[in-house]
């Protein structure tokens, strides 16, 4: 057995503390807003100060249960915490991109950056096909022909 730790389980731990850090930085901004003290929201999240100063901090993990608990403390709904945290997770050009809603090479950019290689080729052949002439259908005549007439 090798005691060497892997490169992968040395990536998701980093990833893991980075989501811990988002998480608490999330957590203590709704506090934060909300004029909230340490005490008053770990009281109502049937936590202890210290134990929310450590979430809010990114040292400690936090249960989906705590997390639960701690939002309905703060007095927002779940899903506003974890859209925050995604929002956070998000690159900042896909950030930027969002804001200039009426640009269309911004909305390029945003599409782009959130398919991956093999998409982003499908979507290319696609368009492919469609400005080629197989793509358009043959044109015939739609109406009635009056007998006797030559159209």
């Amino acid at each position: 057995m090798n005691n060497a730790v892997s490169v992968t389980s040395i990536d998701n731990r980093t990833r893991a503390g980075s989501l811990r850090r988002l998480q608490g930085a999330v957590l203590r901004r709704h506090r934060e807003v909300g004029g909230r003290s340490l005490a008053d929201v770990a009281a109502a999240a049937q936590c202890s100060p210290a134990h929310l100063s450590e979430v809010e901090r990114g040292r400690k993990d936090v249960s989906a249960e705590r997390l639960v608990a701690m939002a309905a403390a703060l007095d927002i709904p779940l899903h506003v915490l974890y859209a925050d945290i995604a929002d956070a997770l998000t690159p900042q050009a896909l950030t930027d991109a969002r804001a200039s809603e009426h640009d269309p090479r911004a909305q390029l950019q945003l599409a782009t950056a959130m398919l991956g290689t093999e998409a982003l080729r499908a979507v290319a052949q696609f368009g492919t096909y469609l400005a080629s002439p197989a793509a358009s259908p043959a044109r015939r005549r739609i109406g009635f022909a009056i007998p006797g007439r030559e159209q």
